[in-house]
């Protein structure tokens, strides 16, 4: 469970830096024009690579807490948070893409 959620993440991360760059490119998006788009979608477009980071670090700390402390509560907790995590992605990077509309 904990690496198909930690896998997820990391497609939604993909998806989402994909989207968002395709959007600003297709909306007319360089360097002398940034000023006229939304700032967190330039943010999450240039430096959105790397939220590729925090699926790992998810993945790394649930299984170190599995390992650590085996119980069905572990279990629920990595659950719960990694699911969170992979909503907050994908509406952080939705947000972005929807600014741009």
């Amino acid at each position: 469970m904990i690496l198909s959620l930690g896998l997820t993440q990391f497609v939604f991360v993909s998806l989402g830096l994909l989207t968002v760059n395709v959007l600003l490119k297709a909306s007319g998006f360089a360097d002398n024009v940034e000023g006229s788009f939304p700032a967190f979608s330039v943010w999450m477009a240039r430096d959105g690579a790397w939220l590729f980071a925090l699926p790992m670090v998810w993945v790394a700390v649930a299984l170190f807490f599995e390992q650590a402390i085996r119980g069905t509560l572990t279990e629920k907790i990595a659950g719960a948070s990694g699911v969170a995590v992979a909503i907050g992605i994908f509406f952080s990077y939705g947000y972005a893409a929807f600014l741009l509309f």
